[in-house]
């Protein structure tokens, strides 16, 4: 056989080769279109395993992973007719934004790209399924921004999801995820803020990007997390100042507040310009900020905060008080009288029950030249002269004591 006749043979069987396997291709591919009568078919094709499916139309179908990673779309598949379905998955990853009006609408990245995915008709099972999947990206976002914190709970603060917060009860971290115009990242100790919490009314608040303001949340029992961790924590570190009512943090003054079922309140001693009683509220005015914090309390936890404050203006000044040879005179609920004869003085201390308008005197015993009492109307005080022509008159709600007073002062003189 010359060479011409065997290039000839040649081309013969390769074409045979071809076309034998154009015919098996083709016989497999009927087998396999054959064998797919269910979307169940569709995906173990795909070796995608889902944890939900959901039927959206006739000609749409999404499924969700069971490592929660992406999703799968089926368009067009008709188990009668199974041959021109369509099949593409979506990372939730790539997923950008969502929206929800008479459709629902996927955003997401496809080769530097964005391009969506139209969702009609809308039931309550299709708009809880487009938030979910949703959130679990914006969970994995903020997971690997801040890989440290060990967050334990989470919500966005509506169905689209334009703010997402994170919370770890470990550090009391609370993170946060702005997603327009940019994704803008955030994250506070909730213990070294003002933040307020009430799971009756689904309030919070609490400064995100420096400012405070009110921050809504979709999942209602992400707050209720939130209240629960932090009063746990509160009642294992900090003092108990009034029964399941008042909590102190001295290392970083800071009081807490609750009503011990639903509210949560901070207040930063040293951040807080002003504090007035006025019926069932505590009003705490801030240093710097054009605000002022509202907290309802029934009479009992007014006063027990009342008699913290006092306490806590009185240390101040009484570090070292002798409970044995010193005096603490009410004189009236708001004003004290301190004869510390540890130190050979006299305290008076005015507006005890506020933190900013507190003020005192201090009369070294020396200084005194004469007391005597005196009476203004229905009110009595005691005056003291010194001997650099001062006066300090100390008002006093019954003549009983300014006479006690006198007395104990004579002892000096």
């Amino acid at each position: 056989m010359n060479i011409i006749g065997l290039f000839f043979l040649i081309g013969i069987v390769l074409v045979l080769v071809i076309l034998l396997s154009i015919l098996i291709i083709n016989y497999e591919k009927r087998n396999k279109i054959k064998s797919i009568k269910t979307l169940q078919d569709i995906l173990d094709e795909a070796c995608f395993y889902p944890t939900e499916i959901h039927f959206v139309n006739k000609k749409l179908s999404i499924a969700l992973n069971k490592s929660k990673t992406k999703i799968a779309i089926i368009k067009n598949f008709n188990p009668n007719n199974p041959r021109y379905y369509v099949y593409q998955e979506i990372a939730l990853s790539f997923i950008e934004k969502i929206e929800k009006n008479i459709s629902g609408k996927i955003y997401y990245l496809k080769k530097g790209e964005i391009n969506s995915l139209n969702i009609y008709p809308l039931n309550k099972e299709i708009v809880d399924f487009l938030h979910n999947i949703f959130e679990l990206s914006l969970i994995k976002r903020i997971e690997n921004k801040f890989p440290e914190c060990k967050f334990t709970s989470y919500s966005s603060s509506d169905w689209e999801c334009n703010y997402f917060w994170a919370y770890s009860k470990y550090n009391s971290t609370f993170a946060y995820l702005k997603l327009n115009p940019k994704n803008q990242y955030g994250k506070i100790n909730l213990r070294k803020e003002h933040f307020t919490i009430d799971t009756k009314f689904n309030y919070f608040e609490a400064p995100i990007f420096g400012i405070a303001q009110q921050l809504f949340t979709y999942n209602n029992y992400f707050l209720k997390n939130i209240y629960e961790d932090l009063l746990k924590l509160i009642k294992e570190k900090y003092s108990q100042i009034a029964h399941n009512s008042i909590y102190f943090d001295n290392y970083s003054n800071t009081t807490y507040l609750t009503n011990g079922t639903n509210s949560l309140q901070s207040i930063i001693i040293d951040k807080i310009d002003k504090v007035d009683y006025r019926d069932n509220r505590i009003l705490f005015k801030l240093y710097n900020e054009h605000r002022t914090i509202n907290y309802i309390a029934n009479q009992e936890q007014i006063s027990e905060f009342e008699n913290f404050v006092i306490d806590h203006n009185l240390k101040k000044i009484a570090q070292g008080f002798n409970n044995k040879t010193d005096k603490l005179i009410n004189t009236t609920p708001y004003t004290k009288l301190i004869i510390d004869f540890s130190r050979d003085r006299v305290i008076y201390c005015a507006n005890l029950n506020r933190f900013s308008s507190f003020n005192y005197i201090t009369i070294p015993f020396i200084e005194i030249e004469k007391i005597n009492i005196e009476k203004s109307g229905i009110k009595y005080f005691l005056r003291i002269n010194t001997k650099n022509k001062e006066i300090v008159d100390i008002t006093c709600d019954k003549k009983e004591v300014a006479q006690y007073i006198e007395v104990q002062l004579s002892k000096i003189i």
